[in-house]
């Protein structure tokens, strides 16, 4: 995990209550966290995120999570 997501998981959905999971995998992706009776995904993505080439697979992981 990153510093971010150690963060955000230790200091707060370790135990928050509702169940979420760390590096869940759904389809074809690895998502960061997520809450099946909330129906939500947390991606944290980093700056490599920002570059133009990642935008493309950005775009289909959000589609495909989405869905």
């Amino acid at each position: 995990m990153t510093k971010e997501e150690r963060h955000l998981w230790y200091d707060f959905l370790s135990s928050y209550p509702v169940r979420f999971l760390r590096q869940k995998v759904i389809e074809s992706y690895i998502a960061d966290f997520y809450c099946s009776k909330a129906g939500l995904v947390i991606e944290l993505d980093g700056s490599q995120h920002y570059e133009e080439e990642n935008a493309e697979y950005d775009e289909r992981r959000t589609a495909e999570l989405e869905n």
